[in-house]
């Protein structure tokens, strides 16, 4: 069965003074891979300053704009019509448990992931905390302690936007057990390789008509390498495997790989950001704003 979606991003910006000099790099693309086809996609923007779109490390399409024109506003929207197919999810003794753990010891596929399984700023985890992780034990199968360790995240976790931000470590979140959406999917991954199991960082779009947790704005969940069936989509946010509802645009290591939207400007004085996402089957869409305050990058 396949589902037609409308996804559109947009962005408002006001600056208390004029910018001299903008660029601006936008991953909010929906991807074309096995289960989702993008249709139509339009872009535009306040500036009508020409877009251009590249690769990005990891292969997903970056759209980029420049511009030394002066403004105190920049509007950006990308429409897209994505269609989604059937998910198929792993079924249990694909692989024995030894046969799934030669293949995560094995050297070569190490050197193949290692993107996926090593640590930084976001993943990395403190001796200190690792005795209360969930760590898999040895007669479980790969999918099976995934599947435990989506459920204990969610639990261990309040949803709350106020004590984190866009640089808050696995650590930290430890500590304050309460973040968003890429706070949850930081500490997933930190785990997960922890026990030598490949694991990306996703950013995408979930179905709004299903009201789950951190659908409002672009969402993050993680993807982990499963033994004898491949890359699956798991979301600690609201505790579900990643399905047809779940419309990728990008994945990396982690959130520095998979920002929606950077760039550098020179001005002086603060900005204010309104930025939302509708996400809808076809004909049933709805759009909603949410604001924040910042400073400007400074010259």
């Amino acid at each position: 069965m396949k589902t037609e979606y409308e996804v559109v991003y947009r962005t408002h910006n006001t600056y208390e003074e004029n910018v001299r000099e903008a660029f601006f790099s936008f991953q909010v693309l929906p991807c074309q891979n096995e289960s989702q086809v993008v249709r139509s996609v339009s872009l535009s923007n306040s500036l009508s300053a020409d877009t251009f779109q590249h690769l990005n490390p990891f292969g997903f399409e970056v759209i980029s704009l420049h511009t030394v024109e002066p403004f105190n506003t920049f509007e950006f929207e990308m429409r897209a019509v994505v269609e989604k197919d059937q998910t198929w999810f792993p079924v249990e003794g694909t692989l024995t448990v030894e046969e799934e753990q030669r293949q995560l010891q094995d050297h070569l596929f190490y050197l193949e992931n290692h993107l996926y399984l090593g640590f930084d700023h976001y993943t990395r985890i403190a001796d200190n905390h690792r005795p209360q992780l969930p760590m898999r034990e040895p007669h479980e199968t790969v999918y099976g302690y995934l599947q435990r360790l989506n459920s204990h995240i969610y639990e261990l976790l309040e949803f709350d936007p106020e004590p984190t931000h866009v640089c808050t470590s696995a650590n930290e979140v430890l500590k304050l057990r309460r973040g968003v959406c890429q706070d949850y999917t930081h500490l997933f991954l930190g785990i997960a390789r922890l026990n030598r199991i490949p694991c990306r960082y996703v950013s995408g779009y979930l179905n709004q008509g299903l009201h789950l947790t951190g659908s409002a704005v672009m969402h993050a969940w993680a993807e982990a390498y499963i033994p004898g069936f491949g890359w699956q989509g798991f979301d600690p946010t609201n505790n579900l495997l990643a399905d047809a509802h779940y419309i990728k645009a990008t994945h990396g290591s982690d959130y520095a790989d998979c920002s929606p939207i950077k760039g550098t400007i020179k001005t002086n004085g603060k900005q204010k950001t309104s930025y939302g996402v509708s996400v809808h089957p076809v004909q049933e869409t709805s759009f909603a704003l949410q604001e924040q305050t910042q400073s400007s990058f400074q010259e």
